[in-house]
C-alpha cells in the first residue's frame, strides 16, 4: 500500500512538472508567432507600396512614350 501511495504522488508530482514547463513552452511559441505575424504585416505594407510605385513608373513611362 505504501509503495502504491508513493507511486501516485509521483505520478502527480511529475504531471505537474510537466504542465508548467509547457505552460512556459506555450508562452514562449506565442509571442514567437506574434514576432512572424509583424513581419508579414510589414512585408504585405511594403509588397503594396512597391506594386504602388510601380503602377506610378509605368504610367510615367508611357505618358514619355506618348510625347
Amino acid at each position: 500500500m505504501k509503495k502504491l501511495c508513493m507511486m501516485f504522488f509521483s505520478v502527480v508530482f511529475i504531471t505537474i512538472i510537466s504542465c508548467g514547463d509547457s505552460k512556459k513552452e506555450q508562452e514562449e511559441l506565442d509571442a514567437t508567432l506574434d514576432k512572424i505575424e509583424a513581419v508579414e504585416k510589414e512585408i504585405d505594407e511594403t509588397t503594396e507600396e512597391l506594386d504602388n510605385k510601380a503602377e506610378e513608373v509605368e504610367s510615367a513611362l508611357s505618358e514619355l512614350d506618348s510625347l
